[in-house]
C-alpha cells in the first residue's frame, strides 16, 4: 500500500510516503491522536483526544481548543507558537512527559497528515483566525455555584482524568490525584493556603509553578469563573472548604 498526503510543517510543504505498510499516514495519525503512544514516555497516559476535540465547536468545556483547521491558523498557544510543530511539541514535552519530536519524526508527519484532514479541503477557503488564550495571572477566589451543573463539568473534563470525586474510581492512573481528598490531606482548609485555593490554582495554571503534575492549564476561554465556580460547589459535596466569602 501506498499513500501519499502534502501538508504544511512550519511553513514548508512536506510529502509523506508509506510504502508496504499496513496503515496509511492518516491513520496512523488518528491512531496517535488518541493514544498516550504519541509521547515516549512509559509512563504518560495522556493522549491528544484527552484534551481535544475535533468537531467545528467545542462539546465540553476541554482545556485544549478544538482541532478544526488547526493547520490553518498563523498561530498556536495564544501566539505563543509559531509553528504547529512548536505547539505539538509544547503539549508533549509540557503534559505527555515525552521528548521533542523531530519534523521528520514518523510520528509528528503523521500527526499532521490527520490534523491537516480536519481542515477544508478547498484551497480557496481562508486560513482560520488564531484562538485567543487567556491564562488569569492572578489567582483570586470565585464564589461557588450551582453543585449540579458543576458536576456536569466535572464529570465532563475532571472525571477524565481524575475519575469519581473522593474515591478516584476511573481516573486515568494512579498519579492523578483524588479530588479533593489528596488536596484536602496535603493542604488542610486554611482559606489562604489551603486545598481550595491550591484547587483554583491548579486549574488555572495546570503544571506551571510547580503544582499543579502534568495537568493542563485551563484558560477563561475554556472554562469561566463561573463554571469554575460551580466546579467548586460540587466538590464542597465531598468536603472541599467553601469560599470564606460565604461563611
Amino acid at each position: 500500500m501506498r499513500y501519499a498526503s502534502c501538508v504544511r510543517l512550519g511553513g514548508v510543504a512536506f510529502v509523506i510516503l508509506v510504502a508496504g505498510c499496513t496503515e496509511t499516514a492518516l491513520q496512523y495519525g488518528q491512531h496517535l491522536y488518541g493514544e498516550a503512544s504519541v509521547s515516549q514516555a512509559g509512563s504518560n497516559a495522556f493522549s491528544c483526544a484527552l484534551c481535544h476535540e475535533i468537531g467545528m465547536q467545542p462539546t465540553k468545556n476541554l482545556p485544549g481548543f478544538v482541532m478544526w483547521d488547526v493547520t490553518k491558523r498563523p498561530s498556536w498557544w495564544g501566539g505563543f507558537e509559531l509553528t504547529l510543530q512548536d505547539s505539538i511539541n509544547q503539549c508533549i514535552v509540557d503534559f505527555m512527559r515525552g521528548r521533542a519530536l523531530a519534523a521528520g519524526d514518523e510520528k509528528m508527519r503523521a500527526l499532521h497528515v490527520y490534523l491537516d484532514s480536519l481542515s477544508p479541503d478547498d484551497a480557496t477557503a481562508p486560513d482560520a483566525s488564531p484562538m485567543p488564550l487567556t491564562i488569569v495571572e492572578n489567582i483570586v477566589d470565585v464564589p461557588s455555584g450551582d453543585p449540579a451543573k458543576g458536576k456536569m463539568i466535572y464529570d465532563q473534563v475532571c472525571g477524565n482524568c481524575h475519575g469519581q470525586p473522593h474515591t478516584g474510581k476511573g481516573r486515568i492512573d494512579t498519579t492523578s490525584s483524588i479530588v479533593p481528598d489528596d488536596s484536602l490531606a496535603s493542604f488542610g482548609t486554611d482559606p489562604k493556603k489551603g486545598a481550595r485555593p491550591v484547587a483554583i490554582e491548579k486549574v488555572r495554571h495546570g503544571k506551571f509553578y510547580s503544582i499543579g503534575g502534568n495537568m493542563p492549564p485551563f484558560a477563561l476561554q475554556v472554562l469561566s469563573d463561573e463554571e469554575l465556580g460551580q466546579v467548586l460547589g460540587y466538590l464542597e459535596m465531598f468536603g472541599l472548604p467553601q469560599s470564606p466569602t460565604a461563611m
